[in-house]
């Protein structure tokens, strides 16, 4: 399937285009949604999102052309309801699979990791989390409402039906602060949450904190130390587990390596100062030393084959 294909269902009419990770931040960062994005697949970045805020809630839908790591957390006060969707079927939050058929709740103060190794992309509703309590208390008052990351696993075509009035609803001309399909909408979710409530097992992902954990640390310990030199043994003094263990945990998490992804954030953190940096006050050179890389020939080959251009190329057109 191309990237036209699978972005085609998006509202034409309000619909944002981003050409880079950092673009699509800052847009999410106006609606308070913490969103940081991290290009894990070749070639050039395209995402496109659309979002129509109401008295009711916010809708959002955004796509991506190709494999992403994305860290997402809900804005205060609010919870955001996530329907992933992916080309292929793949797409983990927190470790677990979630496309196409589980709808993922993430309430104040919780976040998740998203990994997608595809075309992929989300639709999602965010409402306050004292209208949630309120719908779950009036809609589904034998049901404990999730103070914590939740994947709700039901009636997949009913799912299928609600995200698509969503799409609907952003497609729609217009919007009339009275219209009923919005508050319909939101209280068909919530009464699905409930109706699928059976079948949601908590421990399914708390079982996982250990792994989860382990697998965060060594992230940390990469976003801070990324820029000198990271060997196996360092995550290992640091996290007080051997080897085996933090492979696994951190692939059954990340879904990549700890190489990879050690890579994938140096060569992010470079695109973006290049980005940013204006030619002639720093080079390539110097630049691909402050993240991490020390064999410049092997920087210009793993970047040009992950972003698609030349780190000079990024450095004249960015700031051109």
């Amino acid at each position: 399937m191309s990237y036209a294909e699978f972005a085609s269902d998006l509202p034409s009419s309000d619909k944002v285009s981003f050409s880079s990770p950092e673009e699509n931040e800052e847009i999410m960062q106006r609606y308070g949604i913490n969103q940081q994005v991290r290009q894990l697949g070749k070639g050039s970045f395209r995402a496109d999102c659309a979002m129509l805020e109401t008295s009711h809630a916010i809708l959002s839908a955004d796509r991506f052309n190709q494999a992403c790591s994305v860290y997402l957390e809900p804005p205060p006060g609010m919870a955001v309801f996530l329907m992933f969707r992916a080309a292929g079927g793949q797409v983990l939050a927190s470790g677990e699979a979630v496309a196409n058929d589980k709808l993922v709740v993430l309430p104040d103060g919780s976040g998740t990791d998203v990994v997608s190794p595809e075309l992929a992309g989300s639709d999602a509703v965010i409402l306050p989390v004292s209208r949630y309590s309120e719908l779950m208390e009036v809609l589904c008052p034998r049901c404990e409402r999730s103070n914590a990351l939740a994947v709700f696993n039901g009636d997949t075509q009913q799912l299928h039906v609600i995200r698509d009035a969503l799409l609907k609803a952003m497609q729609a001309p217009g919007f009339d602060e009275n219209d009923e399909t919005i508050p319909n909408m939101v209280a068909q979710m919530i009464s699905w949450i409930g109706q699928s409530h059976a079948g949601w097992r908590p421990e399914v992902i708390n079982n996982n904190q250990t792994r989860i954990h382990i697998a965060k640390q060594v992230q940390a310990y990469i976003e801070e130390h990324y820029c000198e030199k990271v060997v196996i043994e360092d995550l290992c003094r640091a996290t007080g587990k051997e080897v085996r263990t933090l492979q696994t945990c951190f692939r059954r998490y990340f879904d990549m390596t700890i190489t990879d992804y050690l890579k994938m954030v140096r060569l992010n953190s470079a695109f973006r100062v290049l980005s940013s940096e204006q030619p002639g006050e720093a080079t390539v050179a110097s630049i691909a030393l402050r993240n991490g890389f020390t064999h410049l020939g092997r920087f210009s080959v793993e970047y040009r084959k992950h972003f698609g251009e030349s780190a000079r190329q990024t450095l004249l057109r960015r700031n051109s």
